[in-house]
């Protein structure tokens, strides 16, 4: 089949779907122009500018021994690359709009589909618009936490503690709660849409073998062999792939 009788076929399935859940992947996030700390070539000009690897400053332990470094860090690499919205993301919006589309699952930390629309959304690595202080719970924006930056760390204003923001940090454990829910979600699915992850990527290995349905879509640009056990796979980025499929799905728009 050629690409676009695949996205024709994609937008079939979806269609005729009664429970579609989409796994949505850090390559969305990459694409989407938000900070790609995963890269071998960003990775190794993080290093070479702050001394750390990214594992070591978007770790627990960084952020609890050297708070400064890691507000540093923190801001310029990843409060300044949120992103953008683009079509793709603004169909996943008007896919649960419409009532096909019943929830994300990923690990994309500047909460993309949030901003595209979409509110059942499973933000299982946190989001960057989240803020707590971890003494007396109180809880802040991300507006609220860059105005505090500005004069140095940002503290709470009710006990004087470091906020910190509510995203998973190396070394420390996923909600359980949460991730029985994203379980729950993909088992339930007779749909599963895979976009910008692999069958073996961290959230595709972590979700798919809870996958009880009857069909796969896969759109990604990075090839893995294990990608076959997808019913559909279409080469390319999935952002881009999504907004052909809009043609298909909301042909007016």
């Amino acid at each position: 089949m050629t690409r676009e009788e695949k996205l024709q076929r994609a937008s079939q399935i979806i269609k005729e779907s009664k429970y579609l859940v989409c796994l949505l992947g850090m390559r969305v996030s990459y694409q989407s122009g938000c900070t790609n700390i995963g890269e071998p070539e960003d990775a190794y000009d993080i290093e070479s500018r702050y001394g750390y690897s990214p594992e070591e400053l978007f770790s627990a332990a960084f952020y609890n021994t050297r708070p400064s470094q890691f507000y540093e860090f923190y801001k310029n690499e990843v409060l300044s690359k949120r992103g953008r919205i683009n079509e793709g993301l603004k169909l996943l919006g008007q896919l649960e709009e419409m009532g096909i589309l019943k929830s994300i699952v990923t690990r994309d930390i500047y909460s993309l589909p949030k901003r595209a629309g979409c509110k059942n959304v499973l933000e299982i690595h946190g989001s960057i618009y989240r803020n707590i202080c971890p003494r007396c719970r109180k809880k802040y924006p991300l507006k609220a936490l860059q105005e505090r930056e500005r004069s140095g760390l940002p503290y709470c204003e009710k006990c004087g503690s470091i906020i910190r923001p509510e995203i998973y940090l190396k070394g420390e454990m996923i909600d359980n709660r949460l991730l029985t829910k994203a379980v729950d979600e993909v088992s339930s699915a007779d749909v599963l849409l895979m976009l910008g992850c692999s069958m073996r990527s961290e959230l595709g290995s972590m979700f798919t073998k809870y996958f009880k349905g009857e069909k796969i879509i896969l759109m990604n640009d990075q090839d893995h062999f294990a990608d076959g056990k997808a019913d559909l796979v279409i080469d390319g980025k999935a952002m881009d792939l999504m907004k052909g499929l809009r043609t298909y799905m909301v042909p007016n728009s």
